[in-house]
Parts: C-alpha cells; structure tokens; sequence
C-alpha cells in the first residue's frame, strides 16, 4: 500500500488516501488495521497533499553513512536526536527559517514509520515487524549557537524543518536504493542505503531499548556524505531530496529575517576555512 494524507476539497477535512498509479483513491476503515480502498479522487499530483502522517516523535540518526563527516572507524554507534513532531510538514512545503544570526541548509533522507508500539525488541525479526513503511524526508537543519551542542533544539526542531512524503510505501524494499540531495541546480550529498552504518532494522531494534517506539513515530536514517562544501540556502532557493522508489521531494527555502552581514560573513569564513570541523549531521 502507499498511503497519502490529503485535504478533502469540499468539506476542507484531512483525509487518508491509498495511491493506485497515479491516482489516489479513499482509504476506508483505519490504515493500520483493517481498510478498504473507496472511491477514486483524482490524480495525485492534483491533491493538496499533506505529510503522510502526524507522528508523536522524530527520532533521527547523524554519521550513519561509511564516509559521512565525523565518521571515525572507531565508532560504535550512530548519534541520535529528536525533531519536534510541528517540524514535520508536507513534501512540498517551503522551509521557513525564523533565525537571523545563523544559515539552514538541507539533507534528504530515507525514513521508517512505525507501525505498531514496540519496547526492547529481543530480535531483529521483532524490530521488523513493527515497521509499517518508508517515506523520504528532509532533515533541514541550521547551525547552533556559538558552537555549542549541535542538536541544540532550534538547530533542528524549528517548525517546517522536517517536509516528509509524499507517501508511505509499506512494501518498499530499502536495500541498495540510491539517496541524493539538490541545492538549486547542485547536487551536494549522495550516497546509497548499502553503505548504512545501522541499517532501518538495527535502528529500530537498537532504539527500542531505551525508548518506546509507537505509531507513526518516524526515524531518520541519516544523510550521506557531502560531495561538495556545505552549501546555505538563500532565500527563494530549493532543495531537492531523492531516494530511489520514490518521487522526489522538492522544498523551497523562505529567510523570514534576514540574515544579518556579520554573521553571513562569519560563515563563509568558516566554511572557507575548514566545512568538515562544522559537525555536519
């Protein structure tokens, strides 16, 4: 099944959706239970789509890709932080970044959603079970302040920091799938699900240890290496994230207050000097 959220023109109501082809059609009954396909709405790309579900919690893994920066062969054990479930959004939404003093850019990523609760998973076929998909996200992210702690919340918890979509797809199979990211006209990550530190599977069975993982919880698997130094969105700029098995997602990029020079002018020294020591998840 691939199950989309969308606005229901005449009563204006969030609606489920199953996509059939290209055209999305009722879902009735509860997706997570038992469900019927209804009637035909229209095609997809004439919805007014809506991230494809509304989770409690982000969870999301940083230096989760062989080569990634910051990765050290030494390491155990990816870094995980939280998104707040408003920085959640639509996959074509604008990115809208209320912070004057410091630059956004962004990150595309594959993304399990959680199908059912599940708390220390005493095997890899238990943490498996529990998933009921995978859709694309965004991890927009911006630098902290004064260097300090990078998941600082604002870092990466802003609202509309997080577009994800346009669909679930329960049946995708995320082994050697391609994964790039679009600055504009650049392309400025890429790398393939096979070069995964933890895997989907580890990831949920390793995170079920500590926390509860419930419904429509999402997990960001992580973002693969940079293929160029770290690129800042100015405003009207776009991002393109592209996982393969999925259409692509496409955000635009509001400066609600500008950026003020002395801080712009403080970044592109820094990243003239050395973009790998930025911590760059």
């Amino acid at each position: 099944m691939k199950l989309v959220r969308y606005i229901e023109k005449m009563r204006h109501q969030e609606v489920w959706g199953v996509l059939d082809g290209q055209s999305v059609y009722k879902l009735l009954g509860d997706p997570l239970g038992d469900w019927q396909q209804g009637e035909e709405i229209g095609p997809l790309d004439h919805q007014q789509l809506l991230a494809p579900c509304r989770p409690r919690k982000v969870i999301a893994a940083a230096i989760n890709y062989y080569g990634a920066t910051d990765w050290e062969e030494s390491q155990t054990e990816p870094v995980f932080f939280l998104k707040s479930p408003t920085s959640v959004c639509s996959a074509y939404s604008t990115i809208v970044s209320a912070f004057d003093d410091v630059p956004t850019w962004g990150e595309a990523e594959l993304a399990i959603v959680i199908g059912k609760t599940i708390k220390e998973a005493q095997s890899f076929e238990e943490a498996e079970s529990s998933i009921f998909g995978y859709t694309v996200a965004n991890d927009a992210s911006c630098e902290n302040l004064g260097q300090r702690d990078h998941h600082l919340a604002r870092s990466k918890a802003a609202d509309t920091f997080c577009p994800l979509g346009p669909y679930i797809d329960t049946e995708y199979d995320w082994h050697n799938k391609k994964i790039e990211g679009w600055h504009n006209n650049t392309l400025v990550r890429a790398g393939n699900t096979d070069s995964l530190f933890w895997d989907p599977i580890r990831i949920v069975k390793e995170l079920s240890q500590w926390m509860t993982l419930e419904p429509w919880d999402i997990i960001l698997t992580g973002s693969p290496p940079l293929t160029c130094p770290l690129s800042y969105f100015e405003d009207g700029d776009w991002f393109v994230g592209k996982v393969e098995g999925f259409p692509d997602i496409r955000s635009s990029f509001q400066q609600s207050r500008p950026i003020s020079a002395g801080a712009r002018e403080k970044f592109s020294m820094q990243k003239a000097s050395d973009s790998g020591s930025q911590r760059i998840y």
